[in-house]
């Protein structure tokens, strides 16, 4: 058993190496910036969409206001302008519902990258008081970890550009395609970093020394015999 769970470490090691050694795991700071930041923008976004379908459903109201003002003399030709004018205004409602649910799935990724800072923050404060882990393997937890936040920021930032870039460059089928690839890298940042920890916990696990002591290891992480 030991065997497979530092075969994984090892693995997980070359996987998430750091491209530059000197690198120091993100501060906390950097993703509630961003976080903040997208939070902003999809409210804002929202507020417009909602606005809009507002006035969408003013110009319904007034087409439909229209028709009963319109004598059966040239209600023929009145059919065809207003057929028109429905179409757009199920056209132009059916972006915004498209839209806001664009919105609601980057809320669904900050929510995601909320939950993995949480589950990172919770395993290291606990890694760092099991006695088990020696100063120098709780460094290398530090690099893993390192590598699982530097990626999950880089997906961070990437969903941070879709939402607020205004540039002409990107239509929406471009920046539904990237917040959609982002929002599956950081749910892949989540598996890892739970992965790494359940191997942490069973490595912990195997070093107990007794009865007791293996006790002692569930209470800290709330496991259950």
């Amino acid at each position: 058993m030991k065997k497979i769970i530092l075969s994984a470490l090892m693995y997980m090691a070359i996987f998430f190496r750091p491209v530059n050694a000197k690198a120091q795991i993100p501060a906390v700071s950097a993703f509630t910036g961003l976080i903040k930041k997208v939070i902003v923008a999809i409210d804002l976004g929202v507020q417009r969409l909602q606005n809009k379908t507002i006035a969408l459903q003013n110009a319904q109201q007034q087409i439909e206001k229209t028709l009963h003002l319109n004598s059966l003399n040239d209600i023929s030709g009145w059919l065809d302008k207003e057929r028109n004018l429905y179409a757009n205004y199920y056209q132009e409602l059916a972006k915004v519902k498209k839209l806001l649910a664009d919105y609601q799935m980057v809320k669904d990724v900050v929510n995601r990258q909320k939950q993995l800072l949480a589950e990172y923050r919770q395993a290291s404060a606990l890694f760092n008081r099991d006695a088990h882990f020696s100063a120098a393997e709780l460094r290398y937890m530090g690099t893993i970890y390192e590598g699982i936040l530097q990626e999950s920021l880089r997906n961070l930032e990437a969903v941070t550009t879709a939402v607020t870039s205004r540039s002409t460059q990107m239509d929406d089928a471009d920046r539904w395609l990237r917040i959609d690839q982002a929002a599956k890298a950081i749910q892949l940042n989540l598996d890892h970093l739970r992965q790494f920890n359940r191997q942490n916990v069973l490595l912990s696990l195997s070093r107990a020394r007794d009865d007791s002591d293996r006790s002692a290891v569930q209470r800290l992480y709330g496991l259950h015999d």
